[in-house]
This record gives C-alpha cells, structure tokens and sequence, in this order.
C-alpha cells in the first residue's frame, strides 16, 4: 500500500490538530506517516525549506500566523505567503493553511478549532479537517498517476521522470533541480493533464 507523510508546521501546536493528525486521520488506499515540526523563530524560515521532514511531505498544515510575530528572524510573512514559497520550491507537496482568525475562502485557509461546548476538537477536524486532507490526498494520487504514466513517455528524460517520481513519494533529491527544471516538470505535468482529460 502507497503512503502519505503529513507534517505539521506550528510554533504553539494545537493539540487537537495533533491529535487527529496522530490518531484518528486515516484514508483508505494509503498508510499515514505523521510528524510535528516546531517552528522556532529564531531560525527563520529558510530552515524549514531545508528541513528533511518538510521536503519529503507530501501534505503539510501550517499556522498562518508563524511568520507574522515579532521575534521572526527573517522576514514578515503569513502563513498563505509562505505556502506560495514552497509550491514554487516543491511543486508536487500539498499546503493547507490553519488560522485561528475566520475561515479565508480566497485563501483557501482553515480556521482551528475554538472551544465550544457542543463539539470537541477532535470532532471539529473529524468534520472540517478530514475533506481537504483526503482532497489533498486526491491530487497527490492525480500526480502519482500522471507521473506513472509519464514513466512510459520515451520522449522525456529518464532523469527527469526519476525527480518526479522521487518527489511525489516523498523523497527530498528534488533539491538538485533548478527553477528551470522545475518550472519543465510543471509544464510537463500540465500538458499530460491535458491530454489525459481529452
């Protein structure tokens, strides 16, 4: 069975993210790895670009609010900001962005649970939380099948196809690409989703 690396990305975890994440998330075609990365902002958030656990993800949640506090090190940004970031490093790694403020349609974030007598946390990321990892998990299985497919395009570069293959299961020797091999993945990839939905 294939697997799924969720990560998440927090200063002050919310321990009902935490665990759902931990205990009660599962989907059923795929085995879920699940691991918390503190953020410090001491360190900035360079650090987390380079952090192993976060370029192998194939789904990472992340506060809004990381980037945002005074003690950041290096740079202002919210947590939307910085999912653009890393979408333009590791194309193939899903981002959902968590905020304690109201949900942002445009943004596409998640509010977290806030305390509520009628419903526990756990319950409120069983009903808001489990739909946009499991569609997440949808496009990551898109890209797994395009990328098959693509395996057994002679036209294409072994070595490219290896990259592909390897990032979209998590392995992190995608750093050996440019920004121009990146952006030849993503116009590869959109083609062949041309054509598969011909």
């Amino acid at each position: 069975m294939d697997s799924i690396k969720i990560i998440y990305i927090d200063d002050d975890p919310d321990e009902s993210i935490s665990e759902y994440l931990q205990e009660k998330y599962e989907h059923q075609d795929f085995i879920k790895y699940y691991e918390e990365v503190p953020f410090k902002s001491e360190e900035g958030y360079d650090n987390l670009l380079s952090n192993p656990l976060i370029t192998e993800a194939n789904i990472i949640l992340i506060d809004s609010k990381l980037f945002e506090n005074g003690s950041v090190v290096t740079g202002k940004f919210s947590g939307e900001e910085f999912k653009v970031i890393l979408k333009k490093m590791f194309p193939f790694i899903e981002v959902l962005v968590i905020s304690q403020n109201e949900p942002n349609e445009d943004y596409g974030t998640l509010q977290k649970y806030r305390s509520n007598p009628d419903e526990t946390g756990i319950e409120y990321y069983a009903r808001n939380l489990k739909g946009h990892l499991d569609d997440l998990v949808e496009n990551i299985t898109i890209y797994r099948n395009i990328a098959n497919k693509l395996s057994q395009n002679d036209g294409i570069d072994r070595f490219l196809i290896e990259k592909i293959t390897e990032s979209l299961n998590g392995v992190s020797q995608y750093d050996e690409l440019t920004t121009e091999d990146i952006d030849q993945l993503i116009l590869a990839f959109k083609e062949l989703q041309r054509e598969l939905g011909e």
